[in-house]
């Protein structure tokens, strides 16, 4: 059977149909390949699991390995699947078995293009050198578009992916609960992910979107910290980064919790800077806004509370401009999020720009219905502030004889998962207390 309904898959092929009506003459088509397994290295007859591409997996809602579909002007829309072999029956069961109207056998996709004698075939997604045979005559500029056309689709999510969002949210939001229960000093960040990771598996989850990300004291400073067997000490911070995944939709939260169960007033300060930051980035996310001005407007909080921590000095803007703020706000405010946890939005960004020392991952006017991440954070990594060349750089915007204080501070960072709309954001990960 597919996830999501056949009024569903036509209206996002439609859609697509109409972004694609430009690039496209009357004896082109598409063909847009899920993919194959991926062979384990030295693994023998054992494969990763398999994931399938998202853009072939949101117009069709088939997770079936070597299955493509095809779009013409002349001849629509046309699937064409893998069947279930005997073999696959005897050692994994008919899990891989679809029930939608219109599936060819995968074996017919030859003979059909040979017999239509398309004048160009441009092969999109996940492809493997079986399916890449069958381009002809390909303009890569024009393939590019097509590819372009199908990320800003599929960017605008429809009620069916945002049900699916909420719920994985839902999920993560038992896993979020069960950790407060057990932080507290002597347990491990490897224990902390492990009862994450089991509690949200057991209310439904499919898998975790991402590695999940654990970090206590100093560690809490490391971007993509990995959970260690290190004991979580009474003054630690613990900062979590991890979601659940539902069909390949997710979310991604972080949270940060002090271990002792209250935070101390140095602890509070900074906490209350990102949360602040957070709230005023969240507020300006509105259709047309510029994703930049998103992150311009969440480091000039923190650049703002810092300064009253005697940290930085100097005016704000400057701070900006230099891109001081990027010693202690090293990374963008956020992402396109929703299916998979790196959605859709950054083959567009050919040349990056750095904005207030950092370079965004989207680089977007945001409209209507676009899922992001908004993840603001401060954090005081060795590595940056104990750089010589950074202290010379920055030395008319940082104190470093008060950054001195905080070396061993670790960070804090606040993630949530925002529907834009035509009013208010909406918070769709709001359930995770923070």
């Amino acid at each position: 059977m597919t996830i999501f309904s056949e009024e569903i898959i036509h209206k996002r092929r439609l859609n697509l149909a109409i972004a694609w009506e430009s690039y496209l003459q009357e004896n082109d088509c598409v063909i847009l390949a899920c993919g194959e397994p991926i062979q384990k290295p030295g693994g023998l007859d054992q494969v990763y699991p398999f994931l399938p591409h998202p853009s072939y997996f949101w117009l069709t809602g088939i997770r079936r390995p070597e299955s493509v579909v095809m779009y013409s002007k002349k001849y629509g829309w046309i699937d064409f699947v893998k069947p279930v072999t005997k073999e696959e029956s005897l050692w994994e069961g008919s899990n891989g078995r679809v029930n939608f109207r219109g599936l060819q056998d995968i074996e017919g996709l030859r003979s059909f293009l040979a017999n239509k004698n398309f004048e160009h075939i441009f092969i999109l997604g996940q492809v493997s050198d079986k399916i890449r045979c069958f381009a002809k005559n390909n303009d890569l500029q024009l393939q590019i578009y097509l590819s372009h056309a199908i990320d800003s689709t599929r960017r605008i999510k429809d009620d069916s992916e945002v049900n699916l969002i909420l719920e994985a949210a839902n999920i993560a939001n038992k896993g979020y609960e069960k950790i407060q229960s057990i932080i507290q000093p002597g347990v491990t960040e490897k224990d902390i992910q492990i009862e994450f990771e089991a509690e949200i598996q057991r209310y439904g989850a499919h898998k975790i979107p991402y590695d999940t990300i654990v970090g206590s004291g100093i560690n809490s400073a490391v971007l993509h910290a990995i959970p260690t067997t290190k004991k979580v000490l009474k003054d630690d911070l613990v900062l979590i980064d991890a979601g659940a995944d539902i069909y390949d939709y997710c979310v991604d939260i972080t949270r940060v919790f002090p271990a002792s169960g209250n935070f101390s007033a140095q602890q509070q300060e900074i906490y209350n800077i990102v949360k602040e930051s957070q709230r005023r980035a969240i507020n300006i996310c509105k259709p047309n806004m510029d994703w930049h001005e998103v992150h311009r407007e969440s480091a000039r909080v923190i650049a703002d509370g810092l300064k009253q921590l005697k940290i930085l000095k100097g005016n704000t803007d400057s701070i900006l401009e230099s891109g001081a703020i990027s010693v202690f706000y090293p990374h963008g405010v956020g992402h396109l999020v929703g299916l998979r946890v790196r959605d859709t939005g950054h083959e567009e960004n050919q040349q990056p720009q750095k904005y207030c020392g950092v370079t965004l991952r989207v680089d977007l006017k945001i409209q209507e219905n676009f899922i992001l991440t908004v993840e603001p954070g401060c954090y005081f990594i060795p590595s940056l502030i104990g750089d010589a060349s950074t202290s010379l750089k920055y030395k008319d915007f940082i104190d470093w004889a008060e950054v001195d204080k905080w070396k061993d501070f670790g960070g804090i960072r606040i993630e949530d998962d925002i529907l834009i709309t035509k009013s208010s954001p909406r918070v769709l990960t709001e359930a995770i207390k923070k």
